[in-house]
């Protein structure tokens, strides 16, 4: 078995980056996990779904702010061979303009946000807002690593993080000042933290900046097409998390998010192997470009099957062991979206071959927008008319999943006759 996946992924370079990537994710997801555990344990259900309604605002700023910006300079950096300079000052640039605006639009709207995410406090909300600067450099940045393909060093900058985050978090459990305000003040700090050590990395590589207006219209442009389907996809995955919290409150947050971080732990290998071969999927001819990616699938497909299968089995014992009785909720929702998620690891190299190297990014954007639709759908459905709770909400989120990874297969297999996949 091992044999054929190692003859699957092919390429030298993209295995070695794909191990290390593996590795320093497994390490940095392990520390990360600790540290949850003691927060999880420490606040209790209720208090930590404020935190993590705190990280879902968090995220969804992150995500919608962009327009695919950082997609678009990705594309002209690894595709058309701009100047790093060039990429990484229009970067900045956008990343200082978008931020000031969205901070405005976090500050007018406040009766709206407050409106969006009861049981939060203001200034909870207003942080993400303000940290948006840095929150967008911090996603370009990752996208430039890529398109200069030092996907590896993206990952080791997290590592380091999260270990002075783990740290925070212990010494705070140990003074006994860990509550949700400290813990979300905490996360701000090293938000602020990770942007300069990000700035750092890029400025060693190249300290000259030379930002562009054509690059940043043209990256616009080119990126909005893919920022359609990628909010969509945030919408996918985040959108029950909101509809849990409207309906049945942050208690039932805290205990759904449990399950959802536990199966996105699934992500850890498709990440792995997805940002080492990133680079080449999008510099190659097509022929080639389809070739590993039709190879890339068989391994994610195969890694992530086994490695889902094991985690529904552990799923019982896993969460009573770490988190508690009050956590065991969480076990039928983490057995249901495993396979959800599941698929949906396995095609993600499919999808993005599709948008970036066969510009078919409009179909995927379709695609993604028609299953985020079906999941509010399938939600409203279990959670309002049948009243299922957080199985069902896990129930739909697995079966949109599987829906748009169909559609997707389905539509790469019709090519696959034409072309190469």
């Amino acid at each position: 078995m091992f044999n054929k996946i190692e003859n699957l992924l092919a390429g030298g370079p993209i295995r070695r980056d794909a191990f290390q990537i593996f590795v320093i994710q497994g390490l940095t997801l392990g520390l990360a996990l600790i540290g949850s555990i003691i927060v999880a344990r420490t606040l209790g259900p209720a208090q930590k779904g404020i935190f993590d309604l705190f990280n879902l605002l968090s995220s969804f700023i992150a995500d919608f702010g962009l327009l695919g910006f950082g997609s678009g300079l990705l594309y002209y950096l690894a595709n058309k061979g701009r100047p790093l300079s060039e990429v990484h000052g229009t970067g900045i640039t956008f990343s200082i303009i978008a931020g000031i605006l969205t901070v405005l639009i976090g500050w007018v709207g406040m009766h709206f946000w407050v409106a969006i995410f009861p049981g939060l406090d203001v200034w909870i909300i207003l942080l993400p807002f303000l940290l948006s600067i840095v929150t967008y450099y911090r996603l370009i940045w990752s996208n430039i690593m890529t398109g200069i393909n030092k996907a590896v060093t993206t990952y080791r900058v997290g590592f380091y993080l999260t270990i002075c985050n783990v740290i925070a978090i212990f010494i705070l459990w140990k003074l006994g000042w860990l509550d949700v305000e400290c813990i979300i003040a905490l996360t701000g700090l090293l938000t602020v933290l990770n942007g300069v050590v990000a700035y750092y990395v890029l400025f060693r590589q190249e300290p000259k900046l030379r930002p562009s207006f054509p690059l940043g219209c043209e990256s616009l442009r080119y990126g909005l097409v893919i920022y359609l389907g990628f909010v969509a996809n945030v919408l996918h995955f985040k959108i029950d998390q909101l509809m849990i919290n409207y309906w049945l409150g942050t208690g039932s947050v805290g205990i759904y998010a449990v399950s959802v971080r536990w199966a996105e732990i699934l992500f850890i290998f498709d990440n792995a192997i997805f940002s080492a071969a990133l680079y080449k999927i999008c510099s190659s001819d097509v022929e080639e470009s389809c070739s590993l990616s039709k190879r890339l699938f068989k391994v994610q497909l195969i890694i992530s099957s086994i490695a889902g299968v094991l985690l529904a089995l552990a799923a019982y014992p896993l969460v009573l062991l770490l988190y508690g009785e009050a956590y065991q909720d969480a076990v039928w929702p983490l057995i249901i979206l495993v396979p959800g998620v599941v698929a949906w690891s396995a095609s993600k190299v499919v999808s993005n071959m599709l948008t970036y190297n066969k510009k078919m990014g409009t179909y995927v954007t379709k695609i993604a927008i028609s299953g985020s639709l079906l999941n509010v759908i399938l939600n409203c459905l279990f959670l309002k008319v049948l009243d299922t709770g957080i199985v069902g909400a896990s129930l739909a989120s697995s079966t949109s999943y599987i829906t748009v990874v169909s559609i997707i297969l389905f539509k790469a297999r019709i090519i696959s006759r034409k072309q190469c996949i």
